[in-house]
């Protein structure tokens, strides 16, 4: 299978966000005088995975995410504390993040042969600053955000909005990479189009969401698209 359509996620993918993630929280709970704690940082990881995952699935809206994380933490852990107020200074200093994770700028500069496309959930606004900083925008014919698509991955309609929007977009000759099952796999699976799951910690797979490929170093997607070429 010849590939030309690559279609990459952003967030722990090309962009290191956990690391991002981290930093702005530490940096919002100092602003607001919001003592921190491991269990307060985990409380809130875990409440904000499941808001996304309820987003995913159709359940909640992008900005139900934002009304409810802060608020829910805070009333989780008794902290006397604006959850909306919180949100809004920790997107301030998380969209001012950018840390490219290693080796994707020459792997993404060795790819032009081919057409890079972004496909993210997000917020577009953010996810362009946060491209345009690291250098990395330059690279991508166009991006796809769930906000301005008005449907997250890995919905069905998500991707028929971006086969709409490619010139000439064959899904025989396309591939999504990502580093989320229940987003980029399950999506490209929804699209019928070729999965790359992006793994770098080798975390196990006890879904029944199935990948095409597996990589744990993005600088391998190289090889494994000449190792394809017809």
């Amino acid at each position: 299978m010849t590939y030309r359509f690559l279609l990459f996620d952003i967030d722990d993918t090309l962009l290191d966000f956990k690391a991002g993630e981290m930093k702005s929280l530490g940096e919002m709970f100092t602003e607001l005088h919001i003592p921190t704690s491991p269990v307060l940082e985990e409380t809130y990881l875990r409440i904000n995975q499941s808001l996304w995952q309820q987003y995913e699935k159709g359940e909640i809206s992008r900005e139900d995410i934002f009304h409810r994380r802060f608020v829910k933490t805070f009333k989780r852990m008794d902290i006397d504390a604006d959850g909306l107020l919180a949100e809004r200074v920790y997107h301030q200093k998380l969209d001012q993040q950018a840390v490219v994770i290693p080796r994707v700028t020459e792997t993404l500069a060795a790819l032009q042969d081919y057409e890079l496309y972004i496909v993210s959930n997000g917020v577009e606004a953010a996810q362009l600053s946060r491209l345009r900083k690291s250098g990395l925008f330059q690279y991508f014919r166009d991006i796809f955000v769930s906000d301005t698509v008005g449907t997250p991955k890995p919905t069905k309609a998500f991707f028929t909005y971006v086969a709409q929007h490619i010139p000439h977009f064959d899904r025989h000759q396309t591939m999504i990479i990502g580093d989320s099952l229940t987003s980029d796999i399950q999506g490209g699976i929804n699209a019928k189009i070729d999965t790359v799951w992006y793994n770098p910690h080798f975390t196990p797979n006890r879904s029944h969401i199935k990948p095409t490929y597996q990589l744990a170093e993005i600088n391998d997607l190289t090889a494994l698209l000449l190792a394809n070429q017809d």
